[in-house]
C-alpha cells in the first residue's frame, strides 16, 4: 500500500517526459503564445466584461484583435521591404563601381590619416580585392535568401500553432493558472501566492521594457535615416530595433557604420549629422527606457536583464530574447521572496 504514492510519481514523471516530447517541435510558439497572453490579459479581461462573461466569443475577438496587431504593421514592412532591399542594392553597386577617395579632412590627420589611405588603396581601392570583398559579401545573403521559402513555410506553420494556443490561453488561461497555482500550494505552501505576484510583476516589466524601448530606438533611428536622407529608413529602422534587443551589440552596429561609410564618400556633414543622431538621441533612449520600464517596476537590476538577453539569444533563439531574461528575473525574484519570508514560529532575534 505504500508503495502506491511512490508508483502514481513516477508514473506522473513518465507521463510528463513523454507530454514533452509531444510539445517540445512547438515550444517556441507556445512561449510566444504564451507571452503574448500574460501581457495582455487586462484588454482580454475588458473584452470579457463587454461581453458578458462570455469568454469563447471574448477569447475570439481578442485573438483576432492580436492577428491584426501583429501582421498589420508586419504586412506593411514586408511590403515596402522588397522596394528598400532593391535601392539598398543598387546604392551598394554605384558604390563598388568606382573606387572610394578618402575626404582630405581625413587624410591630413596626423599619423591616423595616411595609414587609412594607404589602407583603403591597398585592400579597397584594388578591382579584383573589391570584386572578393563583394563576392565574400553576398554569398551568405545568397545562400540566406536561398533558404528563406522553406524556413517562411514553417514560420507560418508555427505562427498557426502560435494562434491557435493564444485563443484556449485566453479562453482557459484563468483554469489553467488556478491549477497551477494549486499545485504550488501544495509544494511550498503559502509562499506560491507571493511568487505568483513576484512573477507576473517581472513578466509584465522585462517583456514591455524590452518591446517598447527597442521599438522606440527602431523608430527614433528611422525618423533620423529620413530627415538626413539616408534611404530605406523602414528596412534600416527595422534593423535597428532588432539590434536594440541585443546587449553589447546594440543599435551602434547600423548607424554607425552608416555614417563611417557617409564620412569615406565624402558626405562629411551628412555622416557627422547621423553619427550625432545616434549618439546623443538613439542611445540614450535605450539608457533612459530600461531602467525605467524594468528596474523601476521591479526591483531586477538590469545588468541580470542584459546577461539573461544574450545567454537566452544563445540557449534558445529569438524566443530566448525574452525567455532568458525573464527567468533569470524570475529566479531573483523568487530568491528573494524567499529570503525575506521568515519561518514561522520564528523569534526575532534579540
Amino acid at each position: 500500500m505504500q508503495d502506491r504514492p511512490l508508483l502514481g510519481l513516477i508514473l506522473l514523471a513518465v507521463m510528463i517526459g513523454l507530454g514533452i516530447q509531444v510539445v517540445a517541435p512547438f515550444w517556441a510558439p507556445i512561449a510566444w503564445a504564451a507571452i503574448l497572453a500574460y501581457v495582455t490579459t487586462p484588454i482580454y479581461r475588458r473584452i470579457l466584461q463587454l461581453l458578458n462573461g462570455r469568454r469563447s466569443l471574448a477569447a475570439g475577438v481578442m485573438t483576432t484583435f492580436m492577428i491584426i496587431v501583429l501582421l498589420a504593421p508586419a504586412s506593411f514592412l514586408l511590403s515596402r521591404l522588397p522596394r528598400e532591399l532593391a535601392d539598398s542594392y543598387e546604392e551598394l553597386s554605384r558604390a563598388f563601381d568606382e573606387p572610394l577617395v578618402l575626404p582630405q579632412a581625413l587624410t591630413r590627420i596626423p599619423v591616423l590619416g595616411p595609414i587609412l589611405d594607404e589602407t583603403l588603396t591597398n585592400f579597397w581601392n584594388d578591382p579584383e580585392i573589391r570584386k572578393q570583398h563583394v563576392k565574400d559579401w553576398l554569398e551568405p545573403w545568397s545562400r540566406e535568401l536561398a533558404s528563406m521559402a522553406g524556413r517562411l513555410g514553417r514560420s507560418f506553420a508555427q505562427l498557426a500553432v502560435a494562434i491557435i494556443v493564444l485563443f484556449f490561453l485566453y479562453r482557459d488561461g484563468d483554469a489553467a493558472v488556478r491549477q497551477l497555482r494549486e499545485a504550488l500550494h501544495k509544494i511550498v505552501g503559502e509562499k506560491a501566492d507571493k511568487y505568483f505576484q513576484a512573477v507576473g510583476e517581472t513578466t509584465r516589466a522585462v517583456v514591455f521594457g524590452l518591446i517598447v524601448s527597442a521599438l522606440a530606438q527602431g523608430f527614433i533611428a528611422g525618423v533620423g535615416y529620413q530627415i538626413i536622407g539616408v534611404g530605406t529608413p523602414i528596412l534600416l529602422g527595422s534593423l535597428t530595433a532588432v539590434t536594440a534587443l541585443v546587449p553589447f551589440l546594440g543599435t551602434v552596429v547600423v548607424w554607425a557604420p552608416i555614417g563611417i561609410g557617409l564620412l569615406v564618400a565624402g558626405k562629411v556633414s551628412t555622416g557627422l549629422a547621423l553619427l550625432a543622431w545616434g549618439t546623443f538621441i538613439v542611445n540614450p533612449t535605450d539608457n533612459i527606457l530600461k531602467p525605467l520600464l524594468i528596474s523601476g517596476a521591479t526591483d531586477v537590476p538590469l545588468a541580470v536583464v542584459l546577461v539573461g538577453v544574450m545567454g537566452g539569444l544563445l540557449a534558445f533563439g529569438l524566443i530566448g530574447l525574452f525567455l532568458g531574461p525573464l527567468i533569470l528575473a524570475i529566479l531573483l525574484t523568487i530568491w528573494k521572496e524567499w529570503l525575506n519570508d521568515e519561518p514561522q514560529g520564528s523569534a526575532a532575534p534579540r
